[in-house]
């Protein structure tokens, strides 16, 4: 399709000085008809690594992150312990989104749904960005100086075919719109960067802009997970992978020793006994 043969070659640099910033203990989301849809999910996420998260479609990837956002109702003995420099260290179940938010937890989060949960498809890219930083401004007005900086920045570094930065983005094709999504999440200088399916409908080239993106903000010390359909980007790019099954947890494993085969069998719970 792009011409040419595509090898993958993901750089990954080593995890350094790493500090938790999420302490995850027995999350469990609730579901419909009474079902969890993700049980007792445990895990430590770190400054500077990439976590990835592995799992057939369906099996509770995208619940697991909208239940660390505040987006999904948990159940009340779940814990998830947030560790920021700047702001200390918060429980951040109970918290609506807006209170996390209010509490200057640095949580991006990149939903898997983009027009209906991370985009304003009658706005423009300007005007998206500034939905992320309204609560910033000062007095009744509004200022666009900046939002329309940091707009026409993701559009130079991520390609985005647009006629103009106030173009609605719903008239955008489905990797142009992705590009907006991710671009502005990365641009509001996370703590923890949570992406899910972040290059999903993107061409391979700006799925690589997307890897080194992520890249990018490992070296900067953010916590990154990362949920992703493809176990050969998965295994590249991650240095743990959490392995999910059925909604619950069936292994931590390392992204840099563990294979293909392995993350397929615990995928489908293959594993006699997970821990």
């Amino acid at each position: 399709m792009v011409g040419e043969k595509i090898e993958l070659n993901i750089k990954r640099d080593d995890v350094e000085n790493k500090v938790k910033r999420l302490e995850v203990k027995n999350l469990t989301v609730k579901g419909p008809e009474g079902k969890n849809a993700i049980e007792n999910i445990s895990f430590d996420l770190y400054s500077g690594e990439i976590l990835g998260i592995a799992g057939i479609s369906g099996c509770g990837q995208k619940e697991l992150l909208e239940g660390i956002m505040g987006l999904q109702e948990v159940d009340e003995k779940s814990s998830v312990v947030y560790n920021s420099t700047a702001h200390g260290v918060h429980e951040l179940v109970g918290l609506s989104t807006k209170e996390i938010i209010g509490f200057g937890l640095h949580l991006a989060f990149v939903p898997e749904d983009r027009l209906g949960m991370g985009l304003v498809g009658n706005l423009g890219m300007t005007d998206n960005i500034m939905l992320k930083r309204y609560r910033k401004g000062s007095g009744p007005f509004l200022h666009r100086k900046i939002p329309q900086e940091t707009a026409a920045k993701i559009k130079d570094e991520l390609g985005v075919v647009t006629p103009g930065l106030d173009y609605p983005v719903r008239r955008l094709s489905g990797g142009n719109v992705q590009k907006v999504l991710v671009g502005r999440e990365i641009s509001a200088k996370p703590t923890v960067l949570m992406t899910a399916y972040a290059v999903r409908g993107l061409d391979i080239n700006t799925s690589y802009a997307i890897y080194n993106l992520l890249n990018e903000q490992k070296k900067k010390g953010v916590a990154v997970i990362y949920v992703g359909e493809d176990l050969d980007v998965l295994l590249a790019l991650s240095d743990r992978i959490l392995v999910l099954c059925g909604g619950k947890s069936n292994g931590i494993l390392d992204g840099r020793t563990a294979t293909k085969e392995e993350v397929g069998l615990l995928m489908t719970n293959l594993k006699e006994e997970h821990e």
